[in-house]
């Protein structure tokens, strides 16, 4: 009997073990990571669109020019482009806190600039583009600005005219004055694909073309002032 006794106490001691080494530890759910805000939009302040710039420090061609923009909500950081209109040339400044930035340009020329704001994310907005001039020393010669479309209205559907064409019209202008040619280029390509069909040259800011129907078209400007061209933005019409 004293011996069963023992062999039952014996028995659950290591049943009890048993279930205890058998237990599993709790698993620890991981944190999620914080998520990733979205951008809010900016708007650029300086140099202002369209104008001649007033610059700081001058150095012989060059002059400091400064950049300033409002914040974007939730942007960590931003990157400047700038693109010399007569040559195409771009230049990029990256990783920019705060909302300015001073850089020297080449004097007597005409730049665009825009802004790209991202954060710690994939996130990014992109600002409008501007365009302004650089002072020189006056002998410069500067770019026509980029012609802006009158007829047809872009985004717009029309009929051909009475003399069963389309009559294109726009608005250009030369910060000199000069006297500017033009050349159209139409395509029924998509707006994001590279235009390479029809060109029509024109020393006059109106062009009628016949056109098949049914179509969407897509249209460009080119001014030149007899030293300098400046392409316009893409516009796009249908035709019924």
């Amino acid at each position: 009997m004293r011996n069963l006794v023992y062999l039952l106490v014996t028995f659950f001691i290591l049943s009890a073990c048993s279930k205890q080494d058998s237990i599993e530890p709790t698993p620890i759910t991981p944190a999620k990571p914080a998520p990733i805000l979205e951008i809010g939009e900016f708007n650029l302040e300086l140099p202002e669109n369209n104008k001649n710039c007033e610059t700081g420090n001058i150095s012989l061609d060059k002059a400091d020019v400064e950049f300033k923009w409002k914040a974007a909500l939730n942007a960590s950081k931003y990157e400047i482009q700038i693109t010399d209109v007569l040559d195409a040339k771009t230049t990029k400044y990256s990783d920019l806190v705060g909302t300015s930035k001073t850089i020297a340009l080449s004097r007597g020329k005409s730049y665009t600039w825009n802004m790209t704001a991202t954060n710690t994310g994939s996130k990014a907005v992109a600002s409008a583009t501007w365009k302004f001039y650089l002072s020189g020393d006056g002998k410069a010669n500067r770019a026509p600005n980029a012609a802006k479309a009158v007829y047809p209205v872009p985004g717009s559907t029309i009929n051909l005219n009475a003399a069963g064409n389309v009559k294109f019209e726009w608005l250009a202008e030369d910060p000199d004055k000069d006297v500017l040619s033009y050349s159209i280029r139409i395509d029924t390509l998509t707006s994001n694909q590279k235009l390479s069909g029809n060109s029509f040259d024109t020393k006059t800011p109106v062009h009628e073309i016949k056109l098949p129907l049914g179509k969407i078209y897509y249209w460009y400007v080119i001014s030149n002032d007899g030293q300098i061209s400046t392409t316009s933005e893409v516009f796009s019409f249908k035709l019924k």
